[in-house]
C-alpha cells in the first residue's frame, strides 16, 4: 500500500481494531506531555479524524490524570515508609528523623506519644528490627507485615513476633505510626485490605 492509499482510505481498513484502539490510547495519553501546540493537534486528530468526542475525551484524559497523581502518591508511601524502616532497624536517628513529621503521633501496645522529639528514646528502649514480609497500601496510607525481633541490651535476641505497623505518609514523612499484633486491627485503622496487597 503506497502513501496515497493510506491517505485515502478509511483508518479501519489501515489499522486493525487493536492497533487502532492502541493508537488512540496512545493519542489520549500524549495530550498531557505534547506541549500545548503538539497537544492541541493531537486533540484534532482524535476528534476530528478518530471520531472521539470532545466531551469523552476530557473525561478521559482526566481520570489518566487522575490515575498518575493517584500512582506518584502511592511510590511516595512506599518509598517513604520503606526509606523510614531502614533507618529505624540501623538505629540512625538522625536519619529517621529526615523522614519524621515534627508532630508524628506514635501508637504501640502501652499507649501513644506525640512528637518527633520522642523518636530517639522510643527506638532506644523498643530495641527491635523488623522485616517486611507483606506491603498493604494505597494513597498515604501503608500496613507492612513484619517479622518483629527484640533484643536485649546485650543484643541477645528477647522476643519474636509478626506485627502489622501501620504509616500514614505525608509529603514524605511518616505522620502517624501504629504497631499492632492483629492484622484486622492494622486493616480496621488504615483503611486497607488484602485488595491493596503490593505485588
Amino acid at each position: 500500500m503506497n502513501d496515497s492509499d493510506l491517505k485515502t482510505k478509511p483508518f479501519g481498513e489501515v489499522f486493525s481494531e487493536s492497533e487502532y484502539s492502541s493508537l488512540r490510547e496512545i493519542l489520549i495519553q500524549s495530550c498531557l506531555f505534547l506541549d500545548e501546540s503538539n497537544a492541541a493537534e493531537a486533540r484534532s486528530l482524535l476528534v476530528d479524524t478518530l471520531g472521539i468526542r470532545a466531551e469523552e475525551l476530557d473525561e478521559r484524559i482526566t481520570a489518566f490524570s487522575q490515575h498518575q497523581s493517584n500512582q506518584a502518591v502511592l511510590h511516595s508511601t512506599i518509598e517513604t515508609a520503606e526509606k523510614w524502616m531502614e533507618k529505624s532497624n540501623q538505629k540512625d536517628i538522625p536519619g529517621l528523623l529526615h523522614f519524621t513529621h515534627s508532630d508524628i503521633e506514635i501508637m504501640g501496645p502501652k499507649g501513644s506519644i506525640r512528637g518527633s522529639q520522642h523518636l530517639g528514646d522510643w527506638v532506644k528502649r523498643a530495641n527491635l528490627h523488623l522485616h517486611t514480609l507483606r506491603r498493604f497500601a494505597e494513597g498515604h496510607n501503608i500496613v507492612l507485615e513484619q517479622q518483629g525481633t527484640w533484643y536485649e541490651e546485650n543484643d541477645q535476641i528477647k522476643g519474636q513476633s509478626i506485627v502489622f505497623t501501620f504509616m500514614k505518609i505525608i509529603d514524605g514523612k511518616v505522620a502517624f505510626l501504629g504497631r499492632y499484633d492483629n492484622r484486622r486491627v492494622a486493616f480496621q485503622v488504615s483503611d486497607l485490605n488484602e485488595g491493596n496487597l503490593i505485588e
